[in-house]
């Protein structure tokens, strides 16, 4: 009986809608899968943010869009996105209906895609008041970068731990039981993302601080 062996590679992005299966479960069977000792290679990866400057907005509409800060002059917005990737290795008789899937490989990628600096347009580019809010607002940015790069030693600890818990599976359905396994796996890496955001929160207030602000005032007579 001829067997065979084969590579599917599943990803799933914050912001892209994905679509479940409704009803039962692929059914799945971990004893009936002879075990694997190839180990499953982790990546996690951050790509630096690289923030756009807008200074076309008015103060106004900055204080409403930072809420709780009192009569900010500048305003760094970023949202992180994730990327979880998925690699099986699918093998089994072709001749039978359920495959036996064994994860291979999982990846993360990290990054701040639409990282905007903004800048009151009371101020013109190249002001001693443009250059300090901008110098202040960087400072954000550097933190969303350190936080990330702090903690990619924890993800691939993280991520290892996910990896042994996806023991062999055996399914009549093989891309759904893919898909339901990249699911949870997702669910579990938002939890993290959450978690590990606390930390970055934290920093970020330590600069959003009245003294802060007030250094950013001295600096610069024209506000």
């Amino acid at each position: 009986m001829k067997q065979s062996g084969w590579w599917v590679a599943w990803r799933l992005s914050v912001g892209v809608a994905f679509l479940g299966v409704a009803g039962q479960s692929a059914a799945l069977e971990q004893s009936a899968c002879p075990p694997r000792d190839k180990p499953v290679q982790v990546d996690v990866r951050f790509e630096q943010t690289r923030p756009f400057v807008d200074d076309s907005r008015s103060r106004a509409w900055i204080q409403d869009n930072a809420r709780a800060l009192h009569h900010p002059i500048g305003l760094t917005a970023s949202q992180l996105s994730h990327t979880l990737t998925v690699h099986f290795e699918v093998s089994g008789a072709e001749d039978r209906r359920s495959r036996c899937l064994y994860l291979r490989k999982l990846s993360l990628l990290l990054t701040y895609p639409e990282t905007k600096i903004y800048i009151a347009n009371a101020y013109p580019a190249g002001s001693c008041e443009y250059q300090a809010i901008y110098r202040h607002e960087m400072e954000h940015v550097q933190v969303l970068n350190a936080h990330q790069e702090r903690h990619l030693s924890d993800w691939r600890d993280h991520l290892q731990e996910l990896a042994r818990g996806v023991r062999p599976l055996l399914s009549g359905n093989p891309k759904q039981t893919q898909q339901e396994v990249l699911q949870r796996l997702d669910q579990k890496v938002r939890k993290e993302i959450e978690r590990l955001d606390r930390y970055q929160k934290a920093a970020q207030a330590e600069i959003d601080t009245p003294q802060n602000y007030a250094k950013v005032r001295a600096s610069c007579q024209g506000w």
